[in-house]
């Protein structure tokens, strides 16, 4: 058997129906979206459609042939996670998907409504300011060894995932992604008037100039 679709089936659980039948696709898509990236696994859009399929195939299995995802649906589903629609995610189907800070909140509140079978809080959801406390986020940075690392003054001693701590990222998350993650911590530090995050932050941007560099056509 593939391993990717040993690993999937291995993660991919499958919810009860009443679990998930008055979730919106969008917020599943979320869901197996993150579940993917907690995995260490490459969220391309065919991994996408196996792990709903796998998790919700009352939902994402193929009309007719409910033994198959329906491609097409997943598809569809994940243009809506996208900045002219919901702007949930940040990808595409050429360079994988992740969640942005809007749908990094969407998934909690998903994780929630799968807790609670049955729920009509679906359409009462409403996504207001972001909801993350700028000191909180500090107190998250200040503790990853690469600001531990800048502080103490070895800024070429550290160890090589060091940036994918801060970012809480993996080397092959969207630069668009990557990019937004950092202005986000920057205007954290900016809120709660830390000038040395922000400085630190800016060093970040410098030393790993590759890791935020988008190639042409990927802007945008």
């Amino acid at each position: 058997m593939n391993p990717r679709l040993t690993k999937l089936k291995e993660i991919c659980k499958p919810f009860h129906h009443e679990a998930y039948k008055s979730i919106d696709n969008n917020r599943l898509a979320v869901y197996a979206i993150a579940l993917l990236s907690e995995n260490n696994l490459q969220v391309t859009q065919e991994a996408v459609t196996v792990t709903l399929y796998l998790l919700f195939p009352e939902k994402f299995s193929l009309v007719g042939f409910k033994e198959y995802p329906d491609a097409e649906r997943v598809n569809r589903t994940l243009l809506q996670l996208g900045s002219k629609y919901r702007n949930w995610s940040v990808g595409n189907k050429h360079i994988g998907y992740s969640l942005n800070e809007t749908g990094r909140l969407v998934l909690e509140q998903t994780k929630k409504l799968l807790e609670t079978p049955g729920t009509r809080q679906v359409k009462k959801i409403i996504l207001k300011q972001r909801t993350i406390d700028p000191n909180v986020e500090i107190g998250e940075i200040e503790q990853t060894s690469l600001f531990k690392a800048y502080k103490s003054g070895e800024r070429n001693n550290f160890d090589e995932f060091a940036i994918w701590e801060l970012l809480r990222a993996f080397p092959y998350t969207p630069k668009s992604a990557l990019v937004e993650r950092l202005k986000s911590m920057i205007e954290s530090a900016k809120l709660s008037g830390r000038d040395d995050v922000v400085e630190f932050l800016k060093w970040v941007k410098t030393k790993f100039s590759d890791v935020f560099k988008e190639e042409k056509g990927q802007k945008r």
